[in-house]
């Protein structure tokens, strides 16, 4: 069978065994995507194509490491938090060259604001884990992790046992970090956005 024709499972377990015709295989399946959404975010066709080649060389050298559930989405998370962190390079490099205080206020200003980019997409493949959930443990998910409602409160909302609510949380809080296994991965070493309170 040629690597064209498998599974991006059987690249990944290939890949953990240091196969490089497996990770050729995985460059050319995804360099064209990476770079378009790169280049999509910057408008800089050099800086997209240093970015994703990143990316690439990441992968390769934390092979052994990664576990991997789903390639396209670890893939496009790592694109996104690529272009965050490339992003905040630039804010600390000018951080360091400037020596007002007024630049100084600016230039922590746009740092705060590249972590709210971060934490915009944090919730965004949060809220599209949501979706996948059933209707009730969502809702009292949203209710528990999102309103703050204590248990005591949601049970009398929603007619249920504080039981079943807890059943539910924790139904919910397991399978959302399944979902968004990859996509944590990345964005928690790459940003100084905390999802304690969510996932706790």
């Amino acid at each position: 069978m040629q690597n064209s024709e498998l599974t991006n499972e059987m690249l990944l377990s290939m890949l953990k065994n240091s196969d490089h015709s497996a990770f050729e295989e995985i460059y050319r399946r995804y360099w064209r995507s990476l770079f378009r959404q790169l280049y999509a975010k910057s408008g800089d066709m050099e800086l997209a194509e240093e970015l994703t080649q990143k990316i690439f060389v990441s992968l390769w050298e934390r092979r052994t490491d990664l576990h991997i559930q789903f390639l396209p989405s670890y893939l496009d998370a790592a694109a996104r938090f690529s272009f965050i962190n490339h992003l905040k390079s630039v804010i600390k490099a000018e951080r360091f060259v400037d020596v007002t205080k007024s630049s100084h206020d600016e230039s922590q200003q746009q740092h705060s604001s590249y972590d709210a980019l971060a934490a915009k997409e944090l919730m965004s493949q949060l809220y599209d884990g949501l979706e996948k959930l059933a209707p009730k443990t969502r809702q009292i998910f949203v209710m528990s992790r999102l309103e703050y409602q204590p248990v005591k409160k949601i049970a009398l909302a929603l007619h249920l046992s504080e039981k079943a609510v807890e059943y539910h949380i924790t139904k919910s809080l397991k399978s959302l970090r399944i979902i968004l296994r990859d996509y944590l991965a990345i964005a928690l070493l790459a940003t100084s956005v905390s999802l304690t309170l969510i996932f706790s």
